[in-house]
This record gives C-alpha cells, sequence and structure tokens, in this order.
C-alpha cells in the first residue's frame, strides 16, 4: 500500500532547498541513537557490548561564530572519536579540512574533560577514525586516502592523516540506503529543478522502497525543514555574518578611526541577532546573552515590543 506523505503540492511555505541539504540529513540521520549505534556497529562489528548510551554526538557546531563546522563526530566510550563527512562532490580537500575537524575536536575534547594541554601530565585522548563518505557519481577508487601521499608524494612530513572513503560500493547497512537517498534525491533535482517537489517525490519514493523506510517515515517533517530551511549554522554565518559583519567594518574604515571599525563591527553583529531571533533561530534571551544584555534591553534595542 502507498504510504502517505505529510508533503502535498498544496504546501504553500516558501522555503529552498538548502545547498547542504544532503549533509544536513546525514548529520541528523546519525546523531539518532539507534542510527548512530547502527553505523558504529557497521564499522565495528567486533564490538558485541556497545550500547547507545556508549555513543555520543560530537559533532563541531557554531552559529554566530565563522568557525569549522563539521557533518558528524562521534565519541565512543571516551576512548574513540569518529568524525565522518559527507561529500557530494568529491575533492581531495576532504583531507586538510579532516585535520583541521580532528585538531577543533581534540581542542574541545581537552576542554571537555579539564585537562591541561601546558602541564607536564600526558593528556589523554580518545583515537581517531576517520571517514567521508562520498554521494558522488564519479568513481572513486581509492578506499583510503593518505595526507601525505596526495600533498606531499608520499614524502614523510610531520603531519599525517588517513581517511576512509565510503561509497555505495562498499557501504552496507544504514550507510548504504543513506547513499542511495542522496542519488534518488539527485535525480529527482534533474527531473524537477533544485526545489521542494525533488524532497518530497525523494522521501515518498524512498518510503515506499524501503530506503531509510522507518527514519522518513517518523520523521518526514524534519527532514523536510532540515532540507529546506535557508538558516543552519554554516549559512546563518555566511548569509547574516559575511554580510553584516562586512558593512559594520566597512562603516567604520570609513570613519577612518579604530573606534569607528569597533562600533561597526558590533553594530554588524547586533544585527545579526536581531535578524536571527526574527527568523526564530534564537530565543530573545539567547541572543541578549552573547552581547552582555538583558531580555529587556535587547528586546527594545530590536523593536520587539
Amino acid at each position: 500500500m502507498k504510504q502517505k506523505t505529510i508533503f502535498n503540492s498544496k504546501n504553500k511555505i516558501k522555503k529552498f532547498v538548502r545547498h547542504d541539504a544532503k549533509a544536513s540529513v546525514f548529520t541528523h540521520l546519525f546523531s539518532i541513537p539507534r542510527y548512530m549505534k547502527e553505523l558504529y556497529v557497521w564499522l565495528h562489528p567486533e564490538d558485541k557490548d556497545i550500547s547507545e548510551e556508549d555513543l555520543k554526538v560530537y559533532t563541531i557546531s557554531n552559529i554566530l561564530i565563522n568557525t569549522l563546522i563539521n557533518d558528524m563526530g562521534i565519541l565512543v566510550r571516551d576512548t574513540m572519536i569518529i568524525l565522518a563527512e559527507a561529500q557530494s562532490h568529491w575533492s581531495i580537500n576532504i583531507l586538510p579540512r579532516t585535520l583541521e575537524y580532528l585538531a577543533e575536536t581534540y581542542n574541545r575534547y581537552i576542554y571537555d574533560t579539564k585537562q591541561n594541554v601546558y602541564g607536564t601530565k600526558k593528556v589523554i585522548l580518545p583515537k581517531p577514525e576517520l571517514y567521508v563518505v562520498s554521494t558522488d557519481s564519479k568513481k572513486i577508487k581509492n578506499k583510503e586516502i593518505s595526507f601525505q601521499k596526495e600533498f606531499f608524494n608520499g614524502e614523510n612530513c610531520a603531519v599525517e592523516v588517513v581517511v576512509k572513503v565510503i561509497t555505495l560500493g562498499n557501504a552496507s547497512s544504514v550507510v548504504k540506503e543513506y547513499i542511495r537517498f542522496t542519488k534518488i534525491f539527485d535525480k529527482n533535482n534533474k527531473k524537477y529543478g533544485y526545489n521542494k517537489k525533488s524532497i518530497i517525490t525523494t522521501v515518498d519514493y524512498c518510503i515506499q522502497h524501503d530506503i531509510l523506510k522507518d527514519y522518513l517515515t517518523e520523521h518526514q517533517k524534519e527532514v523536510y525543514n532540515i532540507m529546506t530551511s535557508l538558516y543552519n549554522q554554516k549559512t546563518a554565518t555566511e548569509m547574516y555574518g559575511r554580510e553584516q559583519y562586512a558593512e559594520g567594518m566597512q562603516k567604520g574604515i570609513e570613519k577612518g578611526i579604530e573606534k569607528g571599525i569597533e562600533k561597526g563591527i558590533e553594530k554588524g553583529k547586533i544585527s545579526i541577532l536581531i535578524d536571527m531571533v526574527k527568523d526564530k533561530i534564537l530565543t530573545a534571551a539567547e541572543a541578549a546573552k552573547r552581547i552582555g544584555m538583558s531580555k529587556k534591553e535587547f528586546s527594545k534595542l530590536a523593536g520587539l515590543y
């Protein structure tokens, strides 16, 4: 029997498909304990005692500061850290990017565990495992890629990063279903254009053909929202941050004094927060806290009442 979707052509919400729609689904899918465990078990079938409680989302995220944001980080019993990136267009630059993600993840872990990296006692770090899930139509021959090999012709250097490559050809379990989902989505994009119809058609088809069926059935509305939302952690920085910060900086520069620059940047920051509150990304209280104001002061400044 055909599964009924909650999406239909009468949906008048004016949203656009996110440029990182597939990666956003990847992040959401594997942040759910059930599927996080399924991913880990596929990677480590020898670990028979793993439980959902042993796994913790450890993804880098920051909505305001223009910093690194990766797709998936999983902390396993404080002994292993798994970083996985979903890449729809293959680029060997995933290697230096992953190196940055790993460094930032370790920085956060040291902070969270209250260790002193400047002390004489050796800090304890979880063992890293690095993956890229490629959904590109290109055939990727290598099952792993090396930083030294790709960027320094295999010569030994101070840094080495090895990333394992997962494609439709060597994937299994829920990972394979995710890749199939992205390929169906790409096919519908070509047919219908990069719009909500391609999402609706993709979700309907996958549910009917048992591709991420449970996930899509249970999280249809969330999937639609995360694939169409204009403002996520990455695009919020790009769309609001760069524009508003640049505007604030330019006003300061035009005044020709350092004080003007500082005021311009501050004005840009406040503009970002006001827009994000109006778009329901942050609450007024959360925005006020970020700039050291009371909720009342911020609300008055933003004209919220």
